[in-house]
């Protein structure tokens, strides 16, 4: 099974968006795996129900926090 990771630019951004999702979506804070991009911060965003993906992008995007990247991750 895949994990879907969500990368952001910043630690803050990491921050901001687990605060804007925790109350709706199941995710965790967990390292950014190693080969995704040296441009994004060294945390990221797992949702650990990969088909909430669509709800967790349009609650990101209502609070003005896109991610820098969605990846999948086996």
């Amino acid at each position: 099974m895949s994990r879907l990771i969500l990368t952001f630019d910043t630690l803050f951004q990491v921050l901001a968006a687990d605060r804007a999702l925790k109350a709706t979506v199941k995710i965790r804070p967990t390292p950014t795996p190693p080969g995704l991009s040296a441009a994004i911060c060294g945390m990221s965003i797992e949702l650990l129900e990969p088909t909430e993906e669509e709800t967790a992008l349009q609650l990101l995007q209502s609070a003005a926090l896109p991610p820098a990247g969605v990846h999948r991750v086996d």
